[in-house]
């Protein structure tokens, strides 16, 4: 069975799936199907809660025509031209509360994947000529962050409702520009040759390889850039590209987007070292910090499921500063140091290492 395009409302409707959740069924397959589909991980999470919670639901009984209504009912809201008047044998609740399940998550998830793309958003893809064909674009229609890993290296942690759009190709003379709506974090892998740019409706951040937070909401007054290592310049458009505000770390700007206004926040304090979902809030400064730790870390800041073998790597211990580096050059410098193989598919990292001695781990 191929579940590689299945989202959370196929999940829902599958009966097998189903027994899995509520009665324990075929759970070496299921887990199998875990391991063979990282991509549908979330999804899969999301129907089981769903699950859960119907399985919850009182029990009661419908009368053989109150039936029969509701089901025409939930086949003419699943596909209207297909409906047909049918009868019904008596069902359990359960698969009652499954269908009606199946119309709300399908309902969600459509309405998640068509909504339409902000004005402003809109307006920056069309003056950069970025037709569909021409770009590559992520959102972020799950509830926790999502990270994006261009092709430069770079990543991109979006919000949920986040948006980006990147070009398809990029030549290496060109410049690596990013279309920006809500809120995401950079970490941007540096290459002089080629410029990264972030259009945030009307900001324009212009960087070599640094890592900051942006906040561009389309029904925000203002737009927010906060600097987290290195530095940018900030410009707005219409104006050109006469810079209004250069920014080094801990500095934050905000543009007023009805009259183009940049005031600039200089002397921010440090970011806290605290262990936080925000990566603008770690360090990722490790000292004599046991691997649990660092696994940790990066899979709660960046929202990926890290394999690794506890057990062999329970004496290893890291000492590391991994502050400006975008994500998979963290783990690519972290494997280094473990000397483990490290493959990376999509929100899935996995380590292969042969062990290493109780003491400090430099990199």
């Amino acid at each position: 069975m191929d579940y590689s395009l299945y989202d959370t409302a196929d999940f829902i409707c599958n009966d097998a799936f189903v027994a899995w959740v509520k009665e324990g069924k075929d759970s070496d397959y299921w887990e199998q199907v875990i391991a063979r589909y990282p991509a549908q991980r979330e999804a899969m999470q999301q129907a089981r809660a769903i699950i859960m919670a119907a399985a919850q639901l009182p029990a009661f009984q419908l009368k053989e025509k109150d039936e029969q209504d509701l089901w025409n009912d939930i086949q003419l809201l699943m596909d209207p031209k297909e409906a047909k008047p049918v009868t019904v044998s008596r069902f359990k609740v359960w698969y009652w509360a499954a269908a009606l399940l199946c119309v709300a998550a399908g309902a969600a998830l459509w309405w998640m994947r068509t909504e339409k793309a902000p004005a402003a958003y809109v307006r920056l893809l069309e003056e950069a000529h970025l037709e569909g064909n021409k770009r590559i674009e992520e959102i972020n229609t799950a509830a926790r962050p999502k990270t994006v890993s261009m092709p430069d290296g770079s990543s991109i942690i979006l919000q949920p409702g986040a948006r980006i759009s990147y070009p398809a190709t990029l030549d290496r003379n060109s410049k690596r520009e990013v279309y920006l709506s809500g809120e995401a974090f950079f970490e941007v892998s540096r290459n002089t040759l080629q410029p990264f740019v972030v259009y945030a409706n009307e900001m324009v951040i212009n960087v070599l390889g640094t890592s900051f937070h942006v906040k561009a909401y389309e029904a925000d007054s203002l737009i927010e850039v906060h600097v987290k290592t290195g530095k940018i310049a900030v410009s707005a458009k219409p104006l050109g590209t006469n810079v209004l505000a250069n920014l080094s770390a801990n500095q934050q700007a905000v543009l007023k987007r009805n009259t183009l206004s940049v005031a600039v926040l200089r002397h921010l304090p440090k970011v806290s070292t605290q262990k936080t979902d925000d990566v603008m809030s770690y360090s990722f400064e490790f000292d004599d910090a046991p691997v649990d730790s660092v696994m940790a870390a990066i899979s709660q800041t960046y929202g990926v499921h890290i394999r690794y073998d506890k057990a062999l790597l329970s004496g290893c211990r890291l000492t590391a500063s991994l502050t400006d580096e975008p994500l998979y050059e963290k783990m690519r410098l972290i494997c280094k140091a473990l000397e483990a193989g490290c493959i990376i598919e999509g929100d899935e990292i996995t380590l292969t290492a042969k062990g290493c001695h109780p003491n400090v781990i430099e990199n």
